[in-house]
């Protein structure tokens, strides 16, 4: 029998038996379905209906790029390039839909940590479809909440940590960031990687004009924080609370918080369905050949999934080859991938 999964929860001790729930009720948390209609969505999969002909049913027409958010193999691909930590759980931070945890699951003990319930819930009810339910852990708690005294093979934080300074308003978002990441560090078991996917800030789509994925809107997000912050409180009336970072901002906030072996991979189009992964090598290296003898796969708009006009698509390509020939290409892909230990 497998060790539960033991943490603190408000300065309490629990253990959680693989296949059990946790649950510590909050109202804040990303969202990108109604909660209504995704505590319909379970009810038919515990009725029996399979949980991929529901999806399909009730997005794949209607909202076709979170259909293939929730149902795309491609959510997986970085597995086998990016992940190759030792035996032992995974902790998935913001499990979504869990179409990380629950492939993931088939061969480790997975955590799935999601703190909307309706979205732990589907993947609860899924992952009992798919038969690895009593392979997972799920705990409904933001990740700041619990303190882990199991220490894990790895954690994920795909698309997460661009968000870890959102949904609450007591600390700075930037700050909620580090401390995020000196956190994943602590419950690392030794050789432990933590495993992240988030978009370059100085992606050359964004640079170009394209909307970011986060707020919707371009030449934003794209600058530093000390003028994105301002300029999107003048523009929208809102605190700025998503960040992301360049190559190099990325790499010093891993080494600030104690990561000493970081390896970056760009993923093209984007981390959330990416059609190519490609490692930096030494200095990018790497990348740079790879992009001087290949066309990286289309980019498309992240926030909605649309197409980007066809022009821009040319110079994005013509743009990626010039500066690969420089030896810089890497400092503008769309989004990384990064293992860190």
């Amino acid at each position: 029998m497998d060790a539960p999964l033991r943490f603190h929860h408000a300065g309490q001790p629990h253990q959680l038996s693989w296949g059990r729930h946790f649950s510590a009720p909050r109202e804040e948390g990303f969202r990108d379905t109604p909660a209504s209609e995704l505590t319909a969505i379970v009810a038919e999969i515990h009725s029996g209906r399979p949980w991929r002909e529901i999806i399909d049913h009730r997005f794949a027409a209607t909202k076709p790029w979170l259909h293939q958010i929730v149902t795309s193999p491609l959510r997986t691909a970085f597995l086998a390039p990016v992940l190759s930590a030792p035996v032992g759980p995974v902790l998935d931070i913001g499990s979504g839909w869990g179409q990380i945890a629950r492939p993931l699951a088939r061969d480790r003990h997975v955590v799935a940590l999601e703190p909307v319930a309706e979205r732990l819930a589907f993947i609860a009810a899924a992952a009992r479809q798919d038969s690895v339910h009593d392979r997972l852990a799920f705990v409904e708690s933001d990740y700041f909440e619990i303190s882990f005294e199991t220490r894990f093979a790895a954690i994920c934080a795909i698309g997460v940590l661009e968000w870890a300074g959102a949904f609450q308003s007591a600390a700075d978002p930037q700050q909620r960031q580090r401390d995020f990441l000196r956190k994943t560090r602590a419950e690392l078991a030794p050789h432990g990687q933590l495993i992240l996917g988030i978009e370059n800030r100085l992606g050359l789509k964004y640079l170009l004009g394209a909307p970011d994925d986060h707020i919707g809107v371009p030449n934003i997000a794209c600058l530093p924080a000390a003028l994105a912050a301002p300029r999107w409180q003048h523009v929208s009336g809102h605190t700025l609370r998503s960040f992301t970072y360049s190559h190099t901002e990325l790499r010093d906030l891993l080494t600030a918080a104690g990561f000493t072996q970081i390896e970056f991979f760009a993923a093209f189009p984007d981390y959330k369905l990416p059609a190519a992964i490609v490692p930096f090598g030494e200095n990018g290296a790497t990348l740079n050949a790879w992009l001087c003898t290949h066309t990286p796969p289309a980019d498309h708009n992240g926030y909605d999934g649309s197409a980007l006009s066809s022009d821009l698509v040319a110079a994005l390509a013509a743009h990626y080859r010039s500066l690969a020939d420089e030896g810089v290409a890497h400092a503008f892909v769309p989004s990384f991938f990064v293992r860190a230990s």
